[in-house]
């Protein structure tokens, strides 16, 4: 799945946008005057390009599909992989009634029924026929979800169509979560929904696993479980396993007494079968969490609620000690569900597709994420308050555009120039892209933060001229 922004998206929202003073940090400032680095290497960015698929997934993939045509699981994989991009979360129980009796109030008012001046027998057939046609609409228009089942087949298909872009997109998150805290290394690892285990790799990728002493994978297919522990053993049951210590368990265990440094709870909120699963799910994993809690979605809209479902639920349950680690630098409601554009808050991360797909090697993966961490935040870290660029960067002669969600819990446009801002700022701006963190610090002129237009894309052909009159 695609997304793409064009100049056009800016023009629609520059009327909320605000002209502030832009400062870049000064740690960052002192050190790129002092070439210890280059804007394009500033510490905002983070240092992940085309991600690779690694060496023993490879390997395992012709061992495990074993006697299955490789076409037809690959040809699988896409369909299954289309789907599941189209899932939508199961309607609660109100949103169904809501919709019912809208469809019943509408089709009364289309049809003129007027049950008071009929007789019992044609009321009693014109609720009849009512209901058939109130139920008729709501097969079309409600959401049907179906949990999906995993036998040996379709967890193939899933290996093949989901795990590559599950694992950068992970590999992704957690690449940040090492550079930003470099003397964090988990101890002990638990994964909800854990699948073939695309978020193992990318953790055994990213820290040494010799000092993870505790694997704990719970997912519900059995035969999902046995998949992942034969990649693992890199495709031959009677090797030693990559890692040591891990369990395999099909069901959440209740009880919190072990705790765990890393929880990942990677594209698993859709398989849950209600709003209140998905919460008391939540509430558990949060309990086992000891450090950092990852929570991983598709990029759809979709999944871009319930990531804020899951955001906003653990912030209210533990708000005196919790905090958002990323994409978030602030711990407010997210802004972007305030905004008219229709767009959630998505990243993306490229990467190289399996071997096995011969069309479209490079690919981009959509996702929606949160990171939590058991901890306050910590106020006098500058750095964990930087703007986080939400939107593709746009690069134009002599100036770029970024939108920014920032530590006040808004959504800033700003249009950098190097005569406005400084040629570092201006090249830190342009050397950055979607989902990086600028090194800045946002003043609006207005203590409140309010959003009046003050400055759009269409003057950028002013600012543009007068750099080229002033040269």
């Amino acid at each position: 799945m695609k997304f793409s922004f064009t100049p056009i998206f800016f023009r629609q929202i520059s009327k909320f946008a605000t002209k502030p003073s832009v400062n870049l940090e000064q740690n960052v400032a002192k050190a790129l005057e002092n070439v210890e680095f280059k804007p394009r290497k500033h510490p905002g960015i983070v240092k992940v390009k085309t991600i690779k698929m690694p060496e023993f997934l490879e390997e395992s993939i012709p061992k495990v599909i074993k006697d299955y045509p490789m076409a037809s699981v690959c040809n699988d994989a896409e369909a299954l992989d289309r789907y599941l991009w189209s899932r939508h979360p199961p309607p609660t129980l109100e949103e169904v009634k809501n919709k019912q009796e809208k469809f019943r109030a509408m089709l009364i008012e289309k049809h003129k029924y007027n049950f008071q001046e009929m007789s019992e027998t044609e009321r009693h057939h014109a609720s009849n026929v009512l209901f058939q046609q109130v139920q008729t609409r709501l097969k079309k228009e409600v959401y049907s979800w179906k949990n999906v089942q995993y036998d040996e087949y379709r967890a193939l298909q899933y290996l093949l169509g989901r795990s590559p872009g599950e694992y950068a997109s992970m590999l992704r998150i957690l690449t940040e979560i090492q550079e930003r805290d470099p003397a964090f290394s988990p101890r002990s690892y638990f994964d909800f929904g854990s699948g073939v285990g695309s978020a193992l790799w990318a953790t055994i990728n990213v820290w040494p696993k010799e000092k993870i002493f505790e694997y704990f994978m719970v997912d519900a297919s059995s035969d999902m479980n046995d998949l992942s522990e034969l990649i693992l053993r890199r495709g031959n049951p009677d090797i030693e396993p990559m890692v040591r210590n891990y369990f395999y368990r099909q069901f959440l265990p209740a009880t919190a007494t072990n705790t765990y440094d890393l929880v990942v709870c990677s594209n698993s909120l859709f398989e849950l079968p209600s709003k209140d699963a998905r919460l008391k799910t939540l509430k558990t994993l949060w309990s086992k969490c000891e450090n950092y809690m990852v929570i991983v979605e598709r990029g759809t809209k979709a999944g871009f609620n319930l990531i804020t479902e899951a955001r906003n639920f653990i912030l209210k349950i533990d708000p005196e000690n919790c905090h958002v680690h990323s994409p978030c630098p602030h711990d407010s409601v997210c802004p972007r569900r305030f905004e008219d554009d229709g767009t959630p808050c998505n990243f993306t991360v490229k990467y190289e597709n399996l071997s096995a797909f011969h069309k479209n090697r490079i690919q981009n993966e959509i996702f929606s994420y949160v990171v939590l961490r058991k901890k306050p935040r910590d106020l006098s870290r500058s750095e964990d308050s930087w703007p986080r660029i939400v939107r593709p960067v746009l690069v134009r002669a002599k100036h770029s555009i970024c939108r920014m969600c920032t530590k006040e819990g808004k959504l800033q446009e700003v249009i950098f120039t190097s005569a406005k801002h400084g040629k570092l700022t201006y090249q830190c701006a342009r050397r950055s892209n979607w989902g990086d963190r600028l090194p800045i610090n946002i003043v609006n002129p207005d203590p409140e933060g309010a959003v009046q237009a003050s400055e759009s894309v269409e003057s950028v052909e002013r600012v543009e001229s007068d750099e080229l009159s002033e040269k």
